[in-house]
């Protein structure tokens, strides 16, 4: 390989280094430049890391990702292969880590000055183990410490399982992050002396970028563990999860789906803490993370939380547990409702900003989650989809079924059953109000739609009844109740035959009963005991058919279509309405109608054929 090949002023050196296991392109670097005697900056300036400019700097996002060209150089430089170069940065936790994906995108893109992060990735190694460090007793180890790892940079590892320690972030001696120096670049500053790479490389003096750094403080990092807590079991497994996830030994769709789902979650507990403090994790780390949630009220006046990983590890760890025990319950959904039911949003004494904040990333970043994860936080939270920025309301995913199979009216049985909560709701309007909001869960938009989709209500009329029902949730505190509710209602309708109501109801929108088929139910009656004259004119054969519409429909009597041929005339039509409500009240009055109890079955046998006919008959495609 010539010169001209590797760039002016750039040859292999006379000796390297392997790459430790799960290190880092910084701590190789800090490694190697140690071995060699010159500084990290140096180093990386002969192997092509620094910027082609003045300042000369090597950035923080080359230990993200790497172009070709910089792998190339660097392995030649290092005498490396260029996979073990690339195993040095983020680029293979990408597709299962998902704010290191967005991070490569970042550096892509060019925004490698914009620290291109998340709150869930550090933007440089921000947390150590004393012992890892310290090495593991080899002479190479012995002479130049151990790994500066590269999962160190996520905050999601947050203990040590080989040393069962709690990772530290800050220097015990001069008591500064570890990356306080080195936030926007690869490796601090060049330094007046060669720092051993365990030790503290942070600025005695105050350093900023347009002064000169001071001596590093050079305190060792490989002292006994400043916390006296160490991990639990329970704690320890936890960090083996994540660790097993983020290795190839499992599918990166779950991993993907994991992260996402525990990075989301975590946000959400800490809108709510302290009210969680006490579930799921021990009083030393929920104290830590009061101790972080404090530190970061007191500095920012913002009505929000920052969603972002605490950098001290204690906090990150009870916080993941807590999230963690949360997204594994068996029932997601009602374990969620301790973080945010929709009737305590105003009445919790949580900022209502902070939930807004929250909704927007869920819905940012929801088609990155689990079904199960999506359905539970689609319903748990007042937030959902739209077509775009103040566009329709999309459909609930997961529902199962189609807004044509829900009736107009739900059966009573159903109603009795699950919507019973409501007294102080009138039974017709419970019946016609859940149909309304399954209808708009199956197909989005508005309830004023769903009711127009169902029949109950017209393009120029707006709705109330639903208005009143979801004031009567949050002032009782049942929203979620109704929710639950209309799960099992839906589970019920799902468990049953798909019936399309909406074919049904297109079917009978100007149909009425046969004159012969009423003729010949009059021979099967008997002669009515009283003096009321009985059901043989035509008009009350129409007031039959809108009985007969409600069987096959699921629908109620108010909403069954008038006859076409007397709808135009006002007089006609409103006798036929006072004959439909005449003939509904004696059709549910038969223990005192003999004649109306015989006509019942009757109009009950012939609507179940009606609606078989219809179900079997050819669908002609729309």
């Amino acid at each position: 390989m010539t010169d001209a090949t590797m760039g002016p002023g750039l040859r292999p050196f006379g000796l390297s280094l392997d790459p430790l296991e799960g290190e880092s392109l910084a701590g190789f670097v800090l490694r190697l430049a140690h071995r060699l005697h010159i500084s990290p900056h140096e180093l990386a300036r002969q192997t092509g890391l620094t910027e082609q400019d003045r300042l000369g700097r090597a950035r923080a996002s080359l230990s993200t990702l790497l172009s070709p060209d910089e792998v190339r150089l660097f392995a030649l430089t290092t005498r490396l292969a260029p996979r073990e170069v690339r195993a040095m940065t983020l680029e293979p936790l990408a597709s299962r880590y998902p704010p290191a994906a967005r991070s490569l995108d970042d550096v892509r893109a060019g925004r490698v000055y914009s620290m291109h992060t998340d709150g869930w990735l550090f933007a440089t190694t921000a947390r150590y183990c004393p012992h890892c460090l310290a090495g593991d007793g080899s002479a190479i180890q012995n002479a130049h410490g151990g790994p500066w790892k590269i999962l160190w940079r996520l905050p999601v590892v947050f203990a040590c399982p080989l040393h069962k320690v709690f990772l530290e972030h800050l220097c015990p001696h001069c008591h500064k992050p570890i990356n306080f120096s080195s936030r926007t670049q690869l490796v601090p500053r060049p330094a007046a002396t060669v720092v051993h790479p365990a030790r503290c490389r942070s600025s005695t003096a105050q350093d900023t970028p347009t002064t000169r750094p001071g001596a590093p403080c050079g305190a060792s990092l490989t002292h006994d563990p400043v916390q006296h807590h160490r991990p639990g079991p329970a704690l320890l497994e936890l960090q083996r999860k994540i660790l097993g996830l983020l290795g190839p030994g499992r599918p990166k769709r779950q991993a993907q789906q994991y992260f996402t789902e525990l990075i989301l979650l975590a946000g959400l507990v800490v809108i709510c803490w302290p009210r969680l403090q006490a579930v799921g994790t021990t009083h030393a780390l929920a104290t830590a993370v009061d101790r972080h949630l404090a530190i970061h009220e007191g500095v920012d006046s913002r009505p929000y939380r920052s969603s972002g990983a605490p950098i001290d590890a204690l906090a990150c760890a009870g916080l993941l547990q807590v999230t963690d025990r949360i997204l594994s319950a068996d029932d997601l959904r009602e374990a969620l409702s301790v973080l945010a039911p929709e009737e305590n949003r105003t009445r919790s004494g949580i900022p209502p900003t902070r939930h807004l904040i929250w909704d927007n990333s869920f819905k940012k970043h929801r088609s990155g989650c689990s079904e199960r994860f999506q359905l539970a936080a689609d319903r748990i939270v007042p937030t959902f989809r739209r077509t775009g920025k103040g566009g329709f309301r999309l459909p609930s995913t997961g529902v199962g079924f189609r807004p044509e199979h829900i009736p107009a009216c739900l059966p009573q049985a159903l109603a009795e059953r699950h919507l019973s909560f409501l007294s102080d709701i009138t039974p017709k309007m419970r019946r016609r109000t859940a149909s309304v909001f399954l209808v708009r869960r199956a197909r989005g938009g508005g309830l004023n739609e769903a009711a127009q989709f169902l029949g109950i209500s017209t393009a120029d009329k707006m709705i109330g009844y639903t208005g009143l029902l979801n004031r009567h949730l949050r002032t009782s505190d049942t929203a979620r109740d109704f929710e639950q509710a209309l799960d099992a209602i839906t589970a019920e309708l799902l468990a049953g035959p798909v019936i399309d109501y909406q074919r049904r109801r297109e079917a009978l929108t100007s149909w009425t009963l046969a004159p012969e088929n009423w003729q010949h139910m009059l021979t099967r009656l008997p002669v009515p005991a009283s003096s009321r004259k009985p059901l043989s004119d035509d008009r009350r054969r129409l007031a039959v058919s809108a009985y007969i519409w409600t069987l096959v429909t699921e629908g109620e009597p108010d909403f069954a279509p008038c006859p076409p041929h007397i709808a135009p005339d006002p007089a006609l039509r409103a006798i036929w309405t006072r004959e439909r409500h005449n003939v509904f009240h004696w059709l549910r009055t038969t223990d005192h109608q003999p004649y109306y109890g015989a006509l019942k079955p009757l109009l009950e046998d012939h609507a179940e054929q009606l609606a078989k006919a219809i179900d079997n008959h050819p669908q002609r495609r729309r």
